[in-house]
Protein backbone atom coordinates (compact mmCIF):
# COMPACT_ATOMS: atom_id res chain seq x y z
CA UNK A 1 0.00 0.00 0.00
CA UNK A 2 2.99 2.67 0.93
CA UNK A 3 4.70 1.46 -2.10
CA UNK A 4 1.63 2.37 -4.20
CA UNK A 5 1.01 5.93 -2.58
CA UNK A 6 4.95 6.56 -3.12
CA UNK A 7 3.97 5.56 -6.59
CA UNK A 8 1.33 7.99 -6.86
CA UNK A 9 3.16 10.81 -5.28
CA UNK A 10 6.37 10.47 -7.96
CA UNK A 11 3.95 10.37 -10.48
CA UNK A 12 2.60 13.58 -9.27
CA UNK A 13 5.69 15.37 -8.51
CA UNK A 14 7.19 14.53 -11.60
CA UNK A 15 3.86 16.17 -13.91
CA UNK A 16 4.14 19.14 -11.25
CA UNK A 17 7.76 19.57 -12.57
CA UNK A 18 7.42 18.97 -16.19
CA UNK A 19 4.37 21.25 -16.33
CA UNK A 20 6.26 24.34 -14.72
CA UNK A 21 9.33 23.33 -16.85
CA UNK A 22 6.91 23.78 -19.85
CA UNK A 23 5.30 27.30 -18.39
CA UNK A 24 8.39 28.68 -17.85
CA UNK A 25 9.93 27.81 -21.73
CA UNK A 26 7.42 29.54 -23.01
CA UNK A 27 8.38 32.45 -22.96
CA UNK A 28 11.47 31.71 -24.58
CA UNK A 29 10.16 29.38 -27.37
CA UNK A 30 7.72 32.42 -28.39
CA UNK A 31 11.21 34.56 -29.07
CA UNK A 32 12.57 31.73 -30.84
CA UNK A 33 9.50 31.58 -33.16
CA UNK A 34 9.09 35.33 -33.17
CA UNK A 35 12.83 35.60 -33.98
CA UNK A 36 12.09 32.86 -37.36
CA UNK A 37 14.16 30.52 -38.69
CA UNK A 38 16.26 32.72 -40.52
CA UNK A 39 17.78 34.13 -37.00
CA UNK A 40 21.30 34.99 -38.24
CA UNK A 41 20.20 36.71 -41.34
CA UNK A 42 17.79 38.57 -39.07
CA UNK A 43 20.15 39.10 -36.01
CA UNK A 44 22.79 40.55 -39.11
CA UNK A 45 19.91 43.06 -40.06
CA UNK A 46 19.45 43.80 -36.78
CA UNK A 47 22.84 45.12 -36.14
CA UNK A 48 23.09 46.59 -39.44
CA UNK A 49 19.72 48.57 -38.70
CA UNK A 50 19.87 52.15 -38.27
CA UNK A 51 23.99 52.91 -38.30
CA UNK A 52 24.48 49.53 -35.91
CA UNK A 53 22.94 51.04 -32.96
CA UNK A 54 22.10 47.85 -31.33
CA UNK A 55 25.92 46.82 -31.85
CA UNK A 56 26.48 49.99 -29.47
CA UNK A 57 23.82 49.08 -26.70
CA UNK A 58 25.66 45.65 -27.01
CA UNK A 59 28.95 46.92 -25.99
CA UNK A 60 27.80 49.33 -23.49
CA UNK A 61 25.34 46.54 -21.78
CA UNK A 62 28.89 44.42 -21.69
CA UNK A 63 30.95 47.22 -20.90
CA UNK A 64 28.60 48.12 -17.82
CA UNK A 65 27.87 44.62 -16.78
CA UNK A 66 31.38 43.36 -16.56
CA UNK A 67 32.76 46.08 -14.70
CA UNK A 68 30.04 46.94 -12.42
CA UNK A 69 29.94 43.47 -11.79
CA UNK A 70 33.75 43.32 -10.64
CA UNK A 71 33.72 45.87 -8.46
CA UNK A 72 30.11 44.87 -6.85
CA UNK A 73 30.89 41.39 -6.66
CA UNK A 74 34.22 42.22 -4.83
CA UNK A 75 32.69 44.88 -2.94
CA UNK A 76 30.05 42.89 -1.38
CA UNK A 77 32.14 39.38 -0.61
CA UNK A 78 34.69 41.54 0.91
CA UNK A 79 32.32 43.82 3.22
CA UNK A 80 30.53 40.18 4.02
CA UNK A 81 34.01 38.84 5.26
CA UNK A 82 34.42 42.25 7.66
CA UNK A 83 30.86 42.03 8.79
CA UNK A 84 31.01 38.56 10.16
CA UNK A 85 34.73 38.46 11.46
CA UNK A 86 36.01 41.31 12.25
CA UNK A 87 35.26 43.32 15.14
CA UNK A 88 34.52 46.76 13.85
CA UNK A 89 32.48 49.83 15.11
CA UNK A 90 29.21 49.71 14.40
CA UNK A 91 28.47 46.39 13.16
CA UNK A 92 24.67 45.79 13.85
CA UNK A 93 24.14 49.54 12.88
CA UNK A 94 25.81 49.00 9.29
CA UNK A 95 23.95 45.04 8.69
CA UNK A 96 20.97 46.90 9.50
CA UNK A 97 21.68 49.59 7.32
CA UNK A 98 22.67 47.00 4.43
CA UNK A 99 19.23 45.07 4.94
CA UNK A 100 17.28 47.95 4.80
CA UNK A 101 18.45 49.04 1.93
CA UNK A 102 18.26 45.69 -0.06
CA UNK A 103 14.64 45.76 0.65
CA UNK A 104 14.40 49.23 -0.67
CA UNK A 105 13.39 49.03 -4.32
CA UNK A 106 15.66 50.45 -7.44
CA UNK A 107 12.80 52.71 -8.36
CA UNK A 108 12.97 54.58 -4.95
CA UNK A 109 16.70 55.08 -4.69
CA UNK A 110 16.77 56.46 -8.52
CA UNK A 111 16.64 60.16 -7.39
CA UNK A 112 19.17 60.02 -5.03
CA UNK A 113 21.54 57.93 -6.74
CA UNK A 114 20.69 60.73 -9.92
CA UNK A 115 21.65 63.06 -7.68
CA UNK A 116 24.75 61.91 -6.16
CA UNK A 117 25.77 60.73 -10.13
CA UNK A 118 25.33 64.84 -11.02
CA UNK A 119 27.30 66.13 -8.72
CA UNK A 120 30.18 64.40 -9.94
CA UNK A 121 28.97 65.37 -13.47
CA UNK A 122 28.71 61.66 -14.66
CA UNK A 123 25.02 61.71 -16.13
CA UNK A 124 24.30 60.44 -19.02
CA UNK A 125 27.67 58.33 -19.20
CA UNK A 126 28.07 54.62 -18.52
CA UNK A 127 30.71 55.28 -16.04
CA UNK A 128 28.40 57.24 -13.90
CA UNK A 129 25.98 54.48 -14.27
CA UNK A 130 28.59 51.99 -12.79
CA UNK A 131 29.21 53.19 -10.02
CA UNK A 132 25.77 53.96 -9.41
CA UNK A 133 24.93 50.00 -9.33
CA UNK A 134 28.27 49.00 -8.12
CA UNK A 135 26.92 48.70 -4.52
CA UNK A 136 25.09 45.15 -4.00
CA UNK A 137 23.68 45.07 -0.71
CA UNK A 138 21.93 41.77 -1.93
CA UNK A 139 25.34 40.26 -2.05
CA UNK A 140 26.55 42.08 0.99
CA UNK A 141 23.51 40.23 3.28
CA UNK A 142 24.67 36.55 1.31
CA UNK A 143 28.26 36.55 2.32
CA UNK A 144 27.85 37.85 5.85
CA UNK A 145 25.80 34.79 5.97
CA UNK A 146 28.26 32.46 4.27
CA UNK A 147 31.49 34.12 6.54
CA UNK A 148 29.62 33.65 9.44
CA UNK A 149 28.19 29.69 9.05
CA UNK A 150 31.55 28.72 7.38
CA UNK A 151 34.34 29.97 9.54
CA UNK A 152 33.79 29.36 13.05
CA UNK A 153 35.32 31.16 15.82
CA UNK A 154 38.07 27.99 16.60
CA UNK A 155 39.21 28.63 12.48
CA UNK A 156 39.79 32.00 13.06
CA UNK A 157 41.47 31.64 16.96
CA UNK A 158 44.10 28.96 15.13
CA UNK A 159 44.16 31.56 12.03
CA UNK A 160 45.71 34.03 14.77
CA UNK A 161 47.69 31.99 16.32
CA UNK A 162 49.46 31.48 12.93
CA UNK A 163 50.32 35.23 12.77
CA UNK A 164 47.37 35.62 10.41
CA UNK A 165 46.15 39.44 10.60
CA UNK A 166 42.92 40.46 9.10
CA UNK A 167 43.79 41.02 5.40
CA UNK A 168 45.36 36.78 6.16
CA UNK A 169 42.16 35.68 7.48
CA UNK A 170 40.39 37.35 3.89
CA UNK A 171 43.41 35.93 1.76
CA UNK A 172 44.18 32.64 3.23
CA UNK A 173 41.08 31.76 4.97
CA UNK A 174 38.29 33.45 3.50
CA UNK A 175 38.96 33.10 -0.28
CA UNK A 176 39.85 29.63 -0.36
CA UNK A 177 36.36 28.54 1.41
CA UNK A 178 33.85 30.82 -0.16
CA UNK A 179 35.01 29.44 -3.54
CA UNK A 180 31.14 28.55 -4.32
CA UNK A 181 30.00 31.81 -2.58
CA UNK A 182 31.26 33.98 -5.64
CA UNK A 183 29.63 32.12 -7.87
CA UNK A 184 26.33 32.54 -6.34
CA UNK A 185 26.83 35.73 -6.11
CA UNK A 186 28.81 36.18 -9.47
CA UNK A 187 25.40 34.74 -10.92
CA UNK A 188 22.99 36.90 -9.04
CA UNK A 189 24.66 40.60 -9.44
CA UNK A 190 24.86 39.76 -13.58
CA UNK A 191 21.44 39.02 -13.89
CA UNK A 192 20.77 42.39 -11.79
CA UNK A 193 23.31 44.34 -13.96
CA UNK A 194 22.45 42.61 -17.27
CA UNK A 195 18.76 43.31 -17.06
CA UNK A 196 18.83 46.52 -15.23
CA UNK A 197 16.15 48.75 -16.59
CA UNK A 198 15.17 51.52 -14.06
CA UNK A 199 18.44 53.22 -13.20
CA UNK A 200 19.65 53.45 -16.63
CA UNK A 201 16.74 54.83 -17.93
CA UNK A 202 17.17 58.09 -15.14
CA UNK A 203 20.60 58.39 -15.64
CA UNK A 204 21.22 57.80 -19.53
CA UNK A 205 19.86 60.12 -22.48
CA UNK A 206 21.68 59.57 -25.42
CA UNK A 207 19.94 56.54 -27.31
CA UNK A 208 23.98 55.87 -28.16
CA UNK A 209 24.40 55.27 -24.51
CA UNK A 210 21.88 52.72 -23.86
CA UNK A 211 22.10 49.27 -22.97
CA UNK A 212 20.13 46.23 -24.10
CA UNK A 213 16.94 46.32 -21.94
CA UNK A 214 16.63 50.08 -22.58
CA UNK A 215 16.89 49.43 -26.93
CA UNK A 216 13.84 47.22 -26.49
CA UNK A 217 11.85 49.66 -26.00
CA UNK A 218 12.75 51.84 -28.93
CA UNK A 219 13.18 48.27 -31.29
CA UNK A 220 9.67 47.42 -30.00
CA UNK A 221 7.72 45.81 -33.71
CA UNK A 222 11.45 45.73 -35.41
CA UNK A 223 13.96 43.17 -34.30
CA UNK A 224 12.77 42.96 -30.13
CA UNK A 225 12.20 39.13 -30.70
CA UNK A 226 15.89 38.60 -31.66
CA UNK A 227 17.83 41.45 -29.38
CA UNK A 228 15.41 39.21 -26.81
CA UNK A 229 17.09 36.17 -27.57
CA UNK A 230 20.22 37.96 -27.91
CA UNK A 231 19.94 39.02 -24.00
CA UNK A 232 19.17 35.28 -22.81
CA UNK A 233 22.56 33.95 -24.11
CA UNK A 234 24.84 35.30 -21.68
CA UNK A 235 22.59 34.95 -18.88
CA UNK A 236 22.23 31.26 -19.76
CA UNK A 237 26.04 30.98 -20.32
CA UNK A 238 26.87 32.27 -16.69
CA UNK A 239 23.90 30.02 -14.87
CA UNK A 240 25.93 27.01 -16.77
CA UNK A 241 28.98 28.16 -15.60
CA UNK A 242 27.60 28.56 -11.42
CA UNK A 243 25.34 25.90 -11.88
CA UNK A 244 27.80 23.40 -9.63
CA UNK A 245 27.91 25.92 -6.85
CA UNK A 246 24.69 26.91 -7.24
CA UNK A 247 23.45 23.25 -6.54
CA UNK A 248 26.13 22.90 -3.75
CA UNK A 249 24.97 25.54 -2.08
CA UNK A 250 21.31 24.12 -2.28
CA UNK A 251 22.27 21.08 -1.66
CA UNK A 252 24.33 22.24 1.80
CA UNK A 253 21.51 24.30 2.89
CA UNK A 254 18.96 21.29 2.77
CA UNK A 255 21.64 19.33 4.15
CA UNK A 256 22.23 21.62 7.69
CA UNK A 257 18.73 22.60 7.97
Amino acid sequence: MSGRIEKRNSRFINLTLWALTIFVLLPFIWLIRQAGPQYILSTRFVFMNQNGIVLAWLKNSLLFSLTALGFSVISSVAAGFVLAILQIPLRKFILFVTLVTMLIPITAMALPLYVLVDQVHLTDNIWGLIIASSYYPFGTFLSYLYFVSAMPGDLIGMGRIDGLGDWGLFWHLGIPLSRSLWSVVIFFSFLNLWNSYQLPKVLLNDPRHYTLPMGLELLYGSGTAIVGVLMLIPILGVYLLSQKAIERGIFSGAVTG
